[in-house]
């Protein structure tokens, strides 16, 4: 007979393509490494009326046909204004703030920053995030919006950079929502923001007259008056003599959000008709102008889309086409009944700088801060050391790479710089005794690693080199690398200083060196662990015997040649003198010579031999007391914020900066005391910065960082900047602050400042701030703290780990966090995460060994056999935990196979190693040896149907007819192959068995009747079987559950997991199917029963069961784990 590919009889039907396709198969990607988890997302629900989903069906549809997925609708940009661009950021290097381009001469252009004028006033660039999740008479209550805002406020600070604007807020009236909008556009003291991003969870009303409006907390869905109108909206909008914003975006996450964005195309219209001004405008619908829009649907897909569009690396914003193509493709991944289209794009009047293109690289080369015209600095000497870099670039590969090491200010950063400006065509000043400049093109790249991780310099050199290869998979980039035509020349500064300096060579620098086409460069105060390359010693004999000559130059030019400088007329012989003092007391630091050169710059000659004895961290704290001689302790006390930030600095804005100083100082500091302070100490920061090597404001040298740090306090200090970062928080209703309003540096970096301040325990049993902090920093604080093996620092630090091995996007992290909490015994954050958590609860009832086995008992209660086979029972309600162990007298060996049946009341039906099978009633203890078995080997299924027992082992099957007195009939053999595991159910009468390999299934009749063998299209090994009336389900390793009919005419895919399929049981009519690394699905086996449901417990689970009341309970390496739903 023809094998006909249908869906099971209980499911919809729907076309479908060959089984054996790769386009049929569930397609199966790599688990996503966490970050660490994201906001706080539950389980998905529906706005409106619409319908619930059935998973199964959504599922078979993206197997083989069904209708295309549409792309969301959207506006493209209207009109143009001069405004201000946001300088990029990176993934994972994600910085705020102001980029200044540079020519060889000095400093140049200025873009924009984050903040105002002065640094730290109103926010350029504001987000305004609102959403209803109750409404008065006629909408349905939206759970998810809670969930939504909270996520969107961390993607549009984050991807966006933007600044929350304080109206953000839940559940507005419509007076609320229209005020906050009207607010948001006008901005702070009539000032708008160069960008305003307004997005919009809830629901949106159609009237039938084509009017639409957006429903409020105190809407009435029969009352247009209560609502509102998205013509009201778009009218806030048009300037009508008021200021507005060089550029908004419209966020619509509502039903009907596509005809919301017809009304404002047609307003848009109307208005350029009449000449009007409008701002630069995009509007994003969630769905078409029909649809009901899913929850979450919006926002994980937008989340995800920002973060991963790609422009080119020219192109600094993501134009909008690009960003709604990414948003589109990830929309059609998640599981719904519908796409929303795109409209057509109205003419774009004016570009778009709302969303940074995360691969946006602008600049070529680094340049020191004081490489300009009026500092006086120039490059001096250096020559041999030069030379032996350039040689090695250029020259025949030497194995293993190159270091160059030296201490703190050896100039090891400055010579590299040289050598990459000069090979790029933009040589940096020069003066007396200068190497050559480098021939060109010998460094492709030169990347300071400081504060890097791992995957962030892999995601660096993959951006730069065009290999587009996963951000963390730093194997895929070497293999790349490896294949592209060489030599490929690259050169990686502070490598002390990253994240993990000795991961960083072993897994990456390393093997890179060992590439046959590969020169690679790296920096540092000394040469890597296990390093066996070319070493250039900066404080080594062959560099300092010219030294004291060179440094001397420095002065020398400095003195001579800064702005300002009171020696442009001393005499030469006097200037030599001191030039060459300076560079006796400076021995080999370049950077203090420089210092004391620029100190003396200013000063009288005749005072300038004193000075040169002092040490540089003296020096440096004068020079800071000198910037106001009217209160010494000014400067210092308003720059310690940046000595004690970390990574790429404090964020541009000025805020937080601002925040802090006033902490630690008690001065009342203003906008305008950081602009100056920034402005006297010049020569010592960095200001904020884009591209390759941007960041935020940090100090130009690191050592003047731990200078001014050391004149502090450090745990004080660090305890000011916690209650800063704090402060900052909103509160929640609960009293607790809300960690998703917090920005990237405190995402990044609290944990860092709380641990040395010695609060960071105070925050562990917060379950939001464990979710919303970086997990590598986060990981790397708590390591940092002493703790016993066992102690709640160890446990929260095992916890994390878990949690990020365990990173879903199903909407369940707070749950799995409880469960989590408590396997490690952290009680309280358990307590605080469950209360959050939404969508399931979980329970862990026993835990002192893993649970191999559970069965759920008719009358409530619980049978488990644990990894080591002790059996155990819990006869009580699901609030009893006392487990009580069930003797077995008959047991003579292994347990190998077990299952539940009825015994005249529930007993359980036990096979062993040795062939031996037995059934003992959980009641009395009544224990029933199965007599007569002749298999010889080991058991592998001991099952029940309505007509009888079947007992299988790797070598056959035996059948005991129901009622029979004379035991089990003949064995029945597989032949060569073994059996891994045996159903059996009665079909129109009669009882069949099904007995699977690790490839095929082989069906006969009880009494031993061979009926047939198929393969099922699978493509990893078969896991499990599973049987009823209606076929055969099979499990696989590649997380596949599939069903066969009985006669084997038809099949059809049934549902998916993450990792192997561990267990199948029918119960009833749905398929419980539980996946090794954690997921568990209930797939009802009926059409229009029931939507599937899903759970993925982030633990390791090795069976599953349904309690009477369909509460589910699992057996998990840490125990079993009841789940209410």
């Amino acid at each position: 007979m023809e094998r006909r590919h249908l869906r099971h009889p209980g499911l919809a039907p729907g076309p479908r393509t060959d089984p054996r396709t790769p386009a049929a198969r569930p397609r199966r990607g790599r688990r996503p490494h966490l970050a660490p988890c994201g906001p706080l997302d539950q389980r998905r629900g529906r706005r409106g009326s619409r319908r619930p989903g059935e998973e199964a069906r959504a599922r078979l549809r993206r197997q083989g046909g069904g209708p295309a997925r549409r792309q969301p609708a959207v506006v493209r940009p209207q009109a143009v204004r001069p405004g201000r661009a946001l300088r990029h950021a990176v993934p994972d290097h994600r910085r705020g703030g102001r980029r200044r381009r540079r020519s060889a001469a000095g400093p140049k252009a200025v873009t924009t920053r984050t903040g105002g004028a002065d640094g730290i006033g109103r926010a350029d660039r504001v987000a305004l995030v609102l959403g209803t999740s109750t409404f008065k008479d006629g909408f349905e209550p939206l759970s998810r919006v809670p969930d939504e805002v909270r996520m969107m406020k961390a993607v549009l600070a984050e991807s966006a950079r933007c600044t929350i604007h304080p109206a953000s807020d839940l559940n507005p009236t419509v007076a609320e929502l229209k005020s906050a909008f009207e607010q948001a556009l006008e901005g702070d003291d009539g000032v708008p923001p160069d960008l305003l991003i307004f997005y919009y969870s809830g629901h949106a009303n159609e009237f039938g007259d084509g009017d639409l409006a957006l429903a409020a907390h105190d809407s009435e869905k029969a009352c247009r008056a209560t609502q509102l109108r998205v013509d009201d909206l778009f009218a806030l909008l048009v300037p009508d003599s008021r200021p507005r914003p060089r550029e908004v975006v419209l966020l619509l996450d509502t039903c009907y959000a596509g005809m919301a964005v017809a009304r404002f195309q047609q307003a848009a219209g109307v208005e350029r008709t009449k000449g009007g001004d409008l701002p630069v405008f995009t509007a994003i619908g969630a769905i078409d102008r029909l649809g009901e829009a899913q929850q979450f649907h919006f926002t994980d897909s937008f989340a995800a889309a920002v973060r991963t569009a790609a422009a080119g690396e020219q192109t600094e914003f993501l134009p909008m086409d690009v960003l709604v193509r990414e948003l589109a493709a990830r929309m059609r991944k998640l599981p719904g009944d519908g796409g929303p289209p795109v409209p057509d794009f109205l003419p774009p009047l004016g570009d778009t700088r709302a969303f940074p293109n995360p691969w946006y690289l602008p600049r070529a080369v680094r340049r020191p801060q004081e490489a300009n015209d009026t500092s006086g600095w120039a490059f001096c000497g250096r020559r041999e050391p030069a030379a032996q870099i350039v040689d090695y670039l250029t020259g025949e590969q030497a194995a293993g790479g190159l270091v160059v090491t030296g201490s703190t200010g050896s100039g090891k950063s400055v010579l590299l710089d040289w050598i990459h400006t000069s090979a790029h065509g933009e040589p940096l000043p020069a003066g007396p005794r200068a190497p050559d400049p480098a021939p060109a093109g010998c460094l492709d790249l030169l990347l300071d690693v400081r504060g890097m991780t791992v995957p962030g310099v892999v995601w660096k050199l993959a951006a730069h080199y065009g290999t587009r290869t996963p951000h963390d998979d730093t194997q895929a980039l070497l293999e790349a690398l490896c294949a592209r035509p060489g030599p490929l020349r690259m050169c990686f500064d502070s490598v002390e200083a990253c994240a993990d300096p000795d991961s960083l060579y072993a897994d990456l620098l390393a093997p890179l060196a060992a590439l046959g086409h590969t020169r690679v460069v790296m920096a540092g105060n000394q040469p890597p662990r296990n390093f066996a390359g070319r070493v250039v010693d900066l404080d080594g004999p062959e560099t300092t015997a010219h030294a004291a000559d060179d440094i001397a130059h420095l002065v020398a030019h400095v003195l001579g040649h800064r702005k300002g400088t009171t020696w442009a007329g001393a005499d030469q012989q006097w200037l030599d003198d001191i030039a060459r003092a300076t560079a006796q007391a400076a021995g080999p630091s370049w950077l203090r010579a420089y210092l004391f050169a620029v100190s003396l710059s200013g000063d009288d000659p005749a005072t300038a031999r004193v000075r040169a004895e002092r040490t540089t961290a003296e020096l440096f704290l004068d020079q800071l007391a000198e910037l106001d001689p009217d209160d010494p302790r000014w400067a210092p006390d308003l720059l310690l914020p940046v000595a004690l930030a970390q990574g790429e600095g404090l964020p541009a804005d000025g805020r937080l900066w601002a925040a802090v100083a006033r902490q630690a100082s008690g001065r009342d500091v203003t906008p305008a005391d950081l602009a100056r302070v920034r402005e006297k100490a010049t020569d010592f920061l960095a200001a904020p910065e884009g591209g390759m090597h941007g960041h935020g404001w940090r100090f130009e040298r690191s050592p003047h960082a731990r200078y001014l740090a050391e004149s502090f306090d450090e745990q004080s200090a660090h305890a000011r900047f916690v209650e800063a970062m704090t402060r900052q928080l909103p509160a929640r209703p609960s009293g607790g602050l809300d960690w998703t309003a917090a920005d990237h540096y405190t995402r990044e970096h609290f944990a860092h400042h709380a641990r040395l301040a010695g609060v960071l325990d105070d925050y562990l049993d917060d379950p939001e701030f464990l979710l919303m902090m970086d997990f590598e920093a986060l990981h790397r604080a708590l390591t940092f703290l002493h703790d016993s093996t066992f102690g709640k620092i160890a446990r929260v630090r095992s916890l994390c780990g878990e949690l990020a091995v365990a990173d879903r996007t199903d909407g369940h992290t707070l749950s799995r966090l409880a469960l989590l909490a408590q396997v490690h015994g952290l009680s309280e954050l358990a307590r605080r995460a469950g209360e959050s958590a939404v969508g399931w609860q979980p329970a862990l009832t026993y835990k002192r060994r893993p649970a191999a086995t559970v069965y759920c008992l008719p009358q409530g209660g619980e049978l488990v056999v644990d990894d080591e086979g002790h059996i155990l029972s819990r006869p009580g309600p699901a609030g009893d935990h006392s487990w009580h162990t069930v003797e077995t007298p008959l047991r003579t060996g292994r347990l190998t196979t077990t299952s539940l049946i009825d015994a005249s009341g529930p007993a359980l039906f036990a096979g062993q190693s040795d062939g031996q099978a037995w059934v003992q009633r959980l009641s009395d203890g009544k224990h029933t040896p199965i007599r007569g078995l002749a298999l010889g080997c080991r058991l592998v299924s001991c099952v029940q149907s309505e007509a009888g027992l079947l007992v299988a082992g790797t070598e056959g099957w035996q059948w005991r007819p129901k009622g029979s007195t004379t035991g089990p009939g003949p064995v029945v053999s597989r032949g060569r192959l073994r059996i891994g595991g045996a159903a059996t159910a009665v079909r129109d009468g009669v009882p069949l068995v099904a007995a699977r390999t690790a490839r095929d299934v082989t069906v006969w009749r009880a009494d031993g009747r061979f009926l047939r063998r198929f393969e099922p299209p699978q493509e990893l090994a078969l896991t499990d079987i599973a049987a009823d009336s209606e076929g055969i389900y099979t499990g696989a390793g590649d997380g596949s559950v599939w069903w066969t009919s009985w006669d084997g005419t038809a099949d059809g895919w049934l549902t998916g997991h993450t990792g192997p399929v561990a267990e199948l049981r029918v119960h009833g009519r749905v398929l419980v199917s539980a996946g090794r690394s954690g997921d568990i699905k209930l797939t009802p086996l009926t059409r229009g029963a029931g939507s599937p449901f899903h759970l993925d417990l982030g633990l390791d689970v090795c069976s599953a069961d349904v309690d009477p009341h369909g509460q589910l309970v699992a057996g998990t390496s840490a125990g079993v784990v009841r789940i209410a739903r």
